[in-house]
């Protein structure tokens, strides 16, 4: 086990001598030694050993020319059974070693890239520093709890030319592709409204300690936790049950904005897609929105908001409660609960209804073979698979990070149109709120400077 703490000074020396020495992996052609052979694998690390660590280690086990090297945790069970069980995988003791600190891992010169799995608030700040550092970067969703770090994020992967991949899977899932064909060819005639919701902080209330919004009660933290590092940049509130969760992790207003990101993302990532837009956001926000009075889980509980594009579509984004009132005004099958995205145009509609429930006004259209000079989009034969392969060619992936920031803006955008119930007026070209210094400041977050590593 490595245990050299790393200061954060050490860090961003190390991290910008990695970057100027290893700018670019070096892959040895598969024609070399083979497409398996040590010198054509990528060396990757695991930052965060939960549950969206396991969907990493499930993807990446099926891949023999890639090595899981390094784990981490704030957790330590977490970090020690899942090196264990990835040494098992690959036969071989101290293939996979186990960091207490992130920030070694990412100064560590052997690894290639890194899979960002800790919660929402670790997402950005250990992006920045991992392409700093010359590592590629597959991070999960959300992105950012503040947008001026996206910005940064920009900078440091564009001008390190590092590969991203942004964990919004649905483009290299089911029909999301031939949706947004179908969308993009005129098959619903022209675009002019985007339905998309997704769940809430009341979808799991049955899993909390404390339901319906999460314990209160100040309680000892686990010896098994560096609660410290879990919050890093966030503030160090007192730990409850509830905190250090999933649930904790998604909907406490100091690490997370809730659902309205971790779960829209999905499909707002499709309706960025089909309309085209990966390059902005909509530029108009108005709505309404609640949120808990009560318990530690504080974001967003209800929202209904409209958001208005430059081009004229509209997009309207709804928790689940409030758009099935909305959907079943034209969907004629049983509602569930969970995410979804529906498509008007002049001629039709066609849509997910719950993250892989496809349906259309005319159903016929799911059978249409698309003319030879139609448009089509970039074809993802996995999203893991995708980020590995273009971290060996260098070629950009299926979501990067341009997609990523201006998709995850809108989340931001709607949270603040719903929170104050203004309406809220964008800049896409300076990524500013308009006349409104309020809501401005609703788009950064205060941090501990211990912890401040972009």
């Amino acid at each position: 086990m490595q245990k050299k703490y790393v200061s954060r000074r050490a860090f961003i020396k190390s991290g910008l001598a990695a970057s100027a020495a290893f700018a670019v992996p070096m892959i040895v052609p598969p024609s070399v030694f083979g497409a398996d052979a040590p010198g054509n694998r990528i060396n990757v690390a695991l930052l965060g050993c939960g549950n969206i660590g396991h969907y990493h280690k499930n993807w990446l086990n099926q891949y023999p020319d890639v090595r899981v090297v390094a784990v981490c945790d704030a957790y330590t069970s977490r970090r020690v059974a899942m090196a264990e069980e990835l040494n098992r995988h690959y036969g071989v003791a101290d293939t996979t070693r186990v960091y207490e600190d992130f920030r070694e891992v990412i100064a560590n010169a052997d690894v290639d890239a890194v899979f960002i799995g800790a919660h929402d608030n670790w997402h950005t700040p250990m992006a920045i520093a991992a392409a700093r550092a010359g590592k590629d970067i597959y991070c999960q969703k959300p992105l950012t709890l503040d947008l001026e770090q996206a910005k940064l994020l920009r900078d440091a992967v564009n001008g390190g030319e590092r590969i991203f991949q942004f964990g919004t899977q649905y483009r290299s899932e089911s029909l999301f592709p031939k949706m947004v064909e179908l969308v993009r060819n005129g098959y619903i005639g022209k675009l002019e409204r985007i339905d998309v919701w997704c769940r809430n902080v009341l979808n799991d209330t049955n899993q909390y300690h404390t339901p319906p919004y999460g314990s209160t009660a100040e309680v000892p933290v686990p010896d098994d936790l560096d609660y410290d590092a879990w919050q890093g940049p966030a503030p160090l509130v007192p730990y409850t049950v509830d905190r250090c969760t999933p649930w904790g992790g998604y909907h406490c207003p100091e690490t997370s904005l809730g659902f309205v990101a971790g779960c829209a993302i999905h499909p707002l990532g499709i309706a960025q897609w089909a309309n085209e837009t990966d390059h902005t956001s909509p530029i108009r926000y108005e709505g309404t929105g609640t949120t808990p009075t009560e318990g530690i889980f504080r974001t967003l509980e209800r929202w209904d908001v409209l958001c208005d594009y430059e081009n004229g579509v509209k997009l309207r984004m709804m928790d689940m409660h409030t758009a099935k009132d909305v959907v079943m005004t034209y969907y004629s099958q049983r509602w569930r609960d969970g995410d979804g995205v529906v498509f008007h145009g002049t001629e039709g509609w066609i849509g997910d209804f719950t993250g892989g429930t496809f349906y259309a006004s005319n159903q016929e259209l799911w059978k249409e073979e698309l003319k030879p000079d139609a448009q089509r989009v970039y074809e993802s034969k996995g999203h893991v698979r995708n980020f590995i392969d273009c971290v060996k060619s260098r070629a950009e992936t299926v979501c990067p990070v341009e997609m990523a920031i201006r998709c995850d803006t809108i989340a931001h955008l709607v949270n603040v149109a719903a929170q104050t119930g203004r309406v809220i007026n964008w800049a896409p070209e300076t990524e500013e709120i308009v006349g409104d210094e309020e809501a401005a400041g609703m788009l950064t977050r205060p941090h501990r400077d211990e912890w401040k590593i972009w």
